[in-house]
């Protein structure tokens, strides 16, 4: 038996979660879970790396205390992020929250100096605003003195685990995520990084998933009573160890649906698409595992639901995530949608005010009880799914025969059926814990106890089950496709 530590952070909550790997079998145990979130900083949106590292010491204490022998331990977060150390190594300040006001207006002056295709064909990244090189982009624009002073920049799951073991470099699935690296040339985007004149030097070396780092630092050790173990680099990007742990099969003709706080929706490639079509369609090519291209776009996902959730707990109405799933499967479905990327919903706050303004703006009966806005951020959702289905057939000119539906999203059975249905395709979900899967059983391909990613599917496979969904009530959900197509045009 091999044991390995995951460490796997969302944007709202991290757990450590403990692999045991016997027999091409994954056991899963949660051995230590946190909150995490965004802090306020003299009116900006800022990380709590500090915290987040002390959560990790923990999780770590938790298995040492209980003489677990670990082969590894690895990180996966969030993409975009990051921190900026000094020359002596040291962090120069708060790292940003992707949800920070700074980039609100970046494309403003982003576009005026290169074009949206010129982007596209030099990184094949989705336009958001938060991508990495944005944010270096609106530090410049505002004359941060930051990133004069800057030596290099980690990414959040290289900063962290450069705090554990020293390390300093870039995963390659998290690189690929900032808008700053060239799935081509398989290296950042040089040409295009000195056109927007910013500093080349802050930018480090790009390692590939499965590499091993270093050791878990000494003075660790002795703080936390634990043997040295290795510290490994896995799909960093949490979206790219998720992929990984994917239990599709060969000979399937499928699709990926990553559920979670934000939702990715592709399929995977083996050479990036860098057209116009792509680009129009709203498509990003990020790396995964064993240098394949994950063709994807990025949806707000459950988002709406969980700020809704944090916005009636603040005024004392703490519902539960079933008590809203109930309530939404009662709710007149369709009744009104929105479009689940619009920019109002980006930011925390009072998503419900922002959920009913979105629908008086758009002439439509507006969401009062908590049940019809759950419905209407549900419906809106799974409706973006299926346009995100049909814009992915078209483009790589591929058909989708079975979407695969990975994450915590895969526990409400309710939006499960409600995918299938409004695709028009069967679903097929699980394992719930797919990012902390890929993460563990790439370190297990570090330390060749996985020979490779088809391998790592097969003990997927062998250790979790799965649900399938056949869609339902066709005509009635087209219906209600059409009202959402109409809404977005």
């Amino acid at each position: 038996m091999k044991n390995f530590l995951a460490i796997d952070l969302g944007a709202s909550s991290g757990r450590a979660i403990l692999g045991r790997l016997q027999d091409d079998k994954l056991n899963l145990e949660e051995v230590h879970r946190f909150e995490n979130g965004g802090v306020k900083v003299c009116g900006n949106l800022h990380w709590n790396l500090l915290g987040l590292l002390e959560e990790i010491k923990k999780g770590i204490a938790k298995v040492a205390a209980r003489d677990i022998p670990l082969s590894g331990l690895a990180i996966d977060t969030w993409g975009v992020d990051f921190s900026l150390l000094d020359r002596h190594g040291s962090f120069l300040g708060f790292p940003y929250h992707y949800r920070d006001t700074r980039t609100d207006n970046v494309f403003d002056y982003a576009f005026a100096e290169i074009s949206r295709f010129e982007y596209y064909q030099a990184t094949g990244i989705q336009f958001l605003p938060f991508n990495t090189i944005f944010q270096l982009l609106a530090m410049r624009h505002n004359d941060d003195p930051a990133l004069t002073i800057a030596d290099r920049m980690l990414l959040t799951p290289n900063a962290l685990t450069y705090m554990l073991c020293g390390d300093i470099s870039a995963e390659l699935t998290i690189a690929s995520t900032t808008q700053a690296y060239n799935p081509v040339t398989r290296g950042w985007a040089w040409d295009l990084i000195e056109k927007l004149n910013l500093p080349t030097d802050i930018f480090p070396d790009i390692k590939p998933s499965g590499t091993v780092v270093g050791t878990l630092h000494e003075s660790i050790c002795q703080e936390l009573q634990c043997a040295p173990f290795p510290v490994i680099l896995v799909g960093s990007h949490d979206s790219a160890s998720a992929v990984a742990a994917v239990p599709a099969r060969a000979d399937q003709s499928w699709a990926y649906l990553s559920s979670g706080t934000w939702s990715l929706l592709g399929k995977e490639l083996d050479s990036p698409l860098l057209n116009e079509e792509a680009m129009q369609a709203q498509f990003t090519n990020e790396c995964g595992i064993e240098g394949r291209i994950r063709f994807l776009t990025n949806i707000m996902g459950m988002w709406l639901v969980q700020e809704s959730r944090n916005t009636w707990k603040r005024q004392g109405k703490n519902y539960s995530f079933d008590e809203l799933s109930k309530s939404a499967a009662a709710a007149e479905p369709f009744r009104s949608l929105v479009n689940p990327n619009h920019a109002s919903f980006m930011a925390p706050g009072d998503m419900p005010q922002r959920i009913r303004q979105f629908c008086r703006d758009h002439r439509q009966a507006a969401p009062e009880t908590p049940g019809q806005i759950v419905r209407c951020a549900i419906d809106s959702l799974v409706f973006r799914y299926r346009q995100a289905v049909e814009n992915l057939e078209q483009v790589t000119d591929d058909p989708v025969e079975v979407l695969h539906l990975v994450g915590g999203g895969t526990k409400d059975r309710l939006v499960n059926q409600y995918v299938a249905n409004a695709i028009g395709r069967k679903v097929i979900t699980g394992p719930v814990e797919a990012t902390a899967t890929g993460n563990l059983l790439t370190q297990a391909m570090a330390v060749r106890e996985v020979t490779d990613l088809e391998h790592l599917r097969q003990v997927v496979r062998n250790s979790f089950d799965t649900q399938e969904y056949e869609p339902q009530d066709k005509i009635v959900w087209d219906e209600g496709y059409k009202k959402y197509c109409d809404l977005c045009s």
